[in-house]
Order: C-alpha cells, then sequence, then structure tokens
C-alpha cells in the first residue's frame, strides 16, 4: 500500500522573469477597473439642494451665477449646471421668471 497521506510540497520555478512580470502587469490592467468599480468612490456627504432665485431686472445668468459659485468651481460649469437643471438652450433669461440654482450643502 502506498502512502495516500503523504503531503508533497511543490516548489514553483521561476523560467522567465520578463514572461512572469509582463503577466503580472497585465493581469493587474485587467483588474483594476474592476476592482475600482466595485470598490466606488468615496462620497463626500455633500447633498445638493436647490435654491429658487427670481430673476429681477438687469440680472444675468453670469450674474446670478456669480453669487451662488461654490469654492472651486468654474463659472462656466456652474452656468451649464444652471442651464441644465432649468431646461434653457441659451444664456438668456426674462425678469419676472425664476431660476433654480443648485447649492451644495453639508448635512
Amino acid at each position: 500500500m502506498s502512502h495516500v497521506n503523504k503531503k508533497y510540497k511543490k516548489k514553483i520555478r521561476v523560467i522567465n522573469k520578463a514572461r512572469l512580470i509582463l503577466f503580472i502587469a497585465l493581469l493587474l490592467i485587467i483588474l483594476y477597473p474592476a476592482i475600482m468599480f466595485a470598490v466606488g468612490k468615496p462620497s463626500d456627504q455633500v447633498q445638493k439642494t436647490y435654491v429658487k432665485v427670481y430673476i429681477e431686472p438687469g440680472d444675468t445668468l453670469w450674474s446670478i451665477a456669480q453669487s451662488y459659485l461654490p469654492s472651486k468651481t468654474d463659472i462656466r460649469d456652474f452656468i451649464h449646471s444652471i442651464k441644465k437643471v432649468n431646461k434653457l438652450d441659451s444664456s438668456l433669461i426674462r425678469e419676472g421668471d425664476y431660476l433654480f440654482v443648485p447649492v451644495a450643502t453639508q448635512p
């Protein structure tokens, strides 16, 4: 009868180091997006709310955006987000109308 319970330890021998490094690099490149998608982005706990702004004579989208502009935000991007929220095709606004302006708040 042979030794069935005998444990064998196989040694892994690297024959070509360059091929091993290339394999590991490709594996990491393929797995990195999957891992990042699974982990997700950490949220900054910022909630977006909206302020209803009455458009007065002489107001422009630029001046309203400057009044509510968050720090470290490009005013052009902020104007674009105001236009998107209000479904505006152009930057022309009329006095007497209302605009919803996105404002970031901490919970």
